[in-house]
């Protein structure tokens, strides 16, 4: 992720993130695999050395919060297409600083 927390280009710099998403679906644990991995790898490569700060999704937040909040929106719908529910997103850059949305408790 390349952003910049006050909106300045000046101040850009990048970070490197790790998603883990949780999903549901019909299919079997391999077929699931295959699913997350071809649709939730081609929603984020995307975001490949992107400045986040100037993608309209994120509305000049590009927080590790407001990141996941649309990244989880954006899965979430893209995942449905193939009926796969996505239950869970963890995204962080270490094990200190992560941020979970969770559809169950």
């Amino acid at each position: 992720m390349t952003h910049s927390a006050d909106n300045y280009k000046e101040h850009i710099h990048s970070h490197t993130l790790e998603i883990t998403v949780y999903i549901s679906g019909k299919g079997t644990v391999n077929e699931e695999f295959s699913v997350n991995e071809r649709y939730a790898g081609d929603v984020l490569k995307r975001y490949e050395n992107a400045y986040f700060n100037e993608l309209p999704e994120f509305g000049r937040d590009a927080s590790i919060e407001n990141v996941g909040e649309v990244f989880f929106r954006i899965l979430t719908d893209v995942l449905a297409q193939a009926d796969v529910d996505l239950l869970r997103l963890e995204i962080g850059e270490n094990p200190l600083r992560q941020y979970v949305i969770s559809t169950y408790m």
